[in-house]
Protein backbone atom coordinates (compact mmCIF):
# COMPACT_ATOMS: atom_id res chain seq x y z
CA UNK A 1 0.00 0.00 0.00
CA UNK A 2 2.45 2.54 1.12
CA UNK A 3 4.87 2.05 -2.66
CA UNK A 4 1.05 2.76 -3.94
CA UNK A 5 0.63 5.92 -2.36
CA UNK A 6 4.49 7.16 -3.04
CA UNK A 7 3.74 7.07 -6.88
CA UNK A 8 0.53 8.35 -6.67
CA UNK A 9 2.35 11.45 -5.07
CA UNK A 10 4.96 11.14 -7.47
CA UNK A 11 2.48 11.26 -10.14
CA UNK A 12 0.09 14.79 -8.69
CA UNK A 13 3.63 16.62 -8.59
CA UNK A 14 5.01 15.41 -11.64
CA UNK A 15 1.66 16.53 -13.39
CA UNK A 16 1.33 19.79 -11.03
CA UNK A 17 -1.32 19.09 -9.17
CA UNK A 18 -0.15 19.33 -5.93
CA UNK A 19 2.27 21.91 -5.29
CA UNK A 20 5.18 22.35 -2.16
CA UNK A 21 4.63 26.59 -2.96
CA UNK A 22 2.02 28.02 0.11
CA UNK A 23 -0.76 30.03 -2.38
CA UNK A 24 -0.66 33.50 -2.62
CA UNK A 25 -3.13 35.52 -1.07
CA UNK A 26 -4.70 38.36 -3.22
CA UNK A 27 -4.16 41.51 -1.33
CA UNK A 28 -6.44 44.55 -2.25
CA UNK A 29 -4.55 47.84 -2.25
CA UNK A 30 -7.36 50.58 -1.58
CA UNK A 31 -6.88 54.52 -0.27
CA UNK A 32 -7.80 55.11 3.09
CA UNK A 33 -10.92 57.60 2.46
CA UNK A 34 -10.02 61.02 4.73
CA UNK A 35 -12.40 61.57 7.10
CA UNK A 36 -14.96 64.69 6.65
CA UNK A 37 -14.80 67.43 8.12
CA UNK A 38 -16.68 68.39 11.30
CA UNK A 39 -19.26 70.43 10.49
CA UNK A 40 -18.52 72.22 13.84
CA UNK A 41 -15.41 72.63 14.76
CA UNK A 42 -14.53 70.55 17.53
CA UNK A 43 -13.17 72.70 20.18
CA UNK A 44 -14.82 74.19 23.35
CA UNK A 45 -16.99 77.44 22.33
CA UNK A 46 -18.16 79.41 25.20
CA UNK A 47 -22.00 80.99 25.47
CA UNK A 48 -21.98 84.58 25.11
CA UNK A 49 -25.53 85.16 24.06
CA UNK A 50 -28.44 83.62 25.10
CA UNK A 51 -32.15 84.36 23.55
CA UNK A 52 -34.21 86.95 26.23
CA UNK A 53 -31.25 87.56 27.64
CA UNK A 54 -28.65 89.17 25.76
CA UNK A 55 -24.61 88.93 25.99
CA UNK A 56 -23.56 86.99 28.79
CA UNK A 57 -21.90 88.53 31.77
CA UNK A 58 -19.73 85.81 33.15
CA UNK A 59 -17.66 83.48 30.32
CA UNK A 60 -17.18 80.20 30.92
CA UNK A 61 -20.32 79.44 32.74
CA UNK A 62 -22.21 78.05 29.72
CA UNK A 63 -20.02 75.94 26.78
CA UNK A 64 -20.37 73.09 24.79
CA UNK A 65 -18.13 71.15 22.34
CA UNK A 66 -18.90 68.77 19.72
CA UNK A 67 -16.31 65.97 19.38
CA UNK A 68 -15.66 64.42 15.92
CA UNK A 69 -17.07 60.99 17.49
CA UNK A 70 -20.54 62.58 17.91
CA UNK A 71 -20.45 63.36 21.45
CA UNK A 72 -21.22 66.39 22.93
CA UNK A 73 -20.00 68.19 25.78
CA UNK A 74 -21.09 71.22 27.77
CA UNK A 75 -21.18 72.94 30.69
CA UNK A 76 -24.28 74.40 32.04
CA UNK A 77 -23.34 76.77 34.89
CA UNK A 78 -22.78 74.04 37.99
CA UNK A 79 -23.39 71.22 35.58
CA UNK A 80 -22.12 68.82 32.97
CA UNK A 81 -23.94 67.98 30.34
CA UNK A 82 -23.35 64.98 27.92
CA UNK A 83 -25.09 63.16 24.53
CA UNK A 84 -24.78 62.91 21.10
CA UNK A 85 -24.97 65.32 18.07
CA UNK A 86 -25.36 65.58 14.39
CA UNK A 87 -25.15 68.19 12.00
CA UNK A 88 -25.12 68.63 8.14
CA UNK A 89 -26.41 71.47 6.14
CA UNK A 90 -26.99 73.58 8.73
CA UNK A 91 -29.15 71.11 10.55
CA UNK A 92 -28.35 70.40 13.68
CA UNK A 93 -29.79 67.36 16.44
CA UNK A 94 -28.60 67.51 19.91
CA UNK A 95 -29.89 64.38 22.20
CA UNK A 96 -28.75 65.18 25.72
CA UNK A 97 -28.37 62.13 27.60
CA UNK A 98 -27.27 62.80 30.74
CA UNK A 99 -26.12 65.51 33.59
CA UNK A 100 -24.83 66.14 36.48
CA UNK A 101 -27.75 66.59 38.98
CA UNK A 102 -25.69 69.46 41.02
CA UNK A 103 -28.28 72.44 42.58
CA UNK A 104 -27.18 75.38 41.02
CA UNK A 105 -27.60 79.22 42.33
CA UNK A 106 -30.93 80.94 41.60
CA UNK A 107 -31.05 83.29 38.56
CA UNK A 108 -28.99 79.99 36.74
CA UNK A 109 -29.71 79.67 33.22
CA UNK A 110 -29.20 76.08 33.83
CA UNK A 111 -32.57 74.22 32.61
CA UNK A 112 -33.07 77.12 29.50
CA UNK A 113 -29.36 76.23 28.55
CA UNK A 114 -29.71 72.86 28.43
CA UNK A 115 -33.29 72.40 27.10
CA UNK A 116 -32.12 75.31 24.23
CA UNK A 117 -29.72 72.58 23.60
CA UNK A 118 -31.69 69.76 23.71
CA UNK A 119 -34.24 71.77 21.40
CA UNK A 120 -31.72 73.02 18.86
CA UNK A 121 -32.59 72.35 15.11
CA UNK A 122 -29.68 74.41 13.24
CA UNK A 123 -26.58 75.93 13.11
CA UNK A 124 -23.97 78.41 11.87
CA UNK A 125 -20.33 78.84 11.58
CA UNK A 126 -18.97 82.20 10.42
CA UNK A 127 -15.39 82.47 11.16
CA UNK A 128 -14.81 83.02 14.85
CA UNK A 129 -18.99 82.39 15.75
CA UNK A 130 -21.14 79.24 16.23
CA UNK A 131 -24.82 80.18 15.97
CA UNK A 132 -26.96 77.38 17.26
CA UNK A 133 -31.23 78.37 16.48
CA UNK A 134 -33.95 76.48 17.87
CA UNK A 135 -37.44 77.24 19.19
CA UNK A 136 -36.15 79.68 21.51
CA UNK A 137 -34.20 81.90 19.67
CA UNK A 138 -30.50 81.52 18.56
CA UNK A 139 -27.36 80.70 21.19
CA UNK A 140 -24.65 82.68 20.09
CA UNK A 141 -21.14 81.17 20.83
CA UNK A 142 -17.54 82.33 20.68
CA UNK A 143 -14.24 80.39 20.95
CA UNK A 144 -13.52 79.88 24.57
CA UNK A 145 -9.77 81.43 25.07
CA UNK A 146 -7.15 79.06 26.90
CA UNK A 147 -6.83 79.96 30.80
CA UNK A 148 -3.50 82.34 31.24
CA UNK A 149 -1.13 80.32 33.90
Amino acid sequence: MRPLLISLFAAALAVGGISSVAPVRAQSLTTPVPAAPSAIPPISWNLVEFPGVGPMTQQGLYSVQFLEDGQVNARADCNWVGGLWTAANGVLDITVTQTSLALCPEGSLEQPYVQALHDATGYFVDGFALTISGPSGDMRFAPAMPAVA
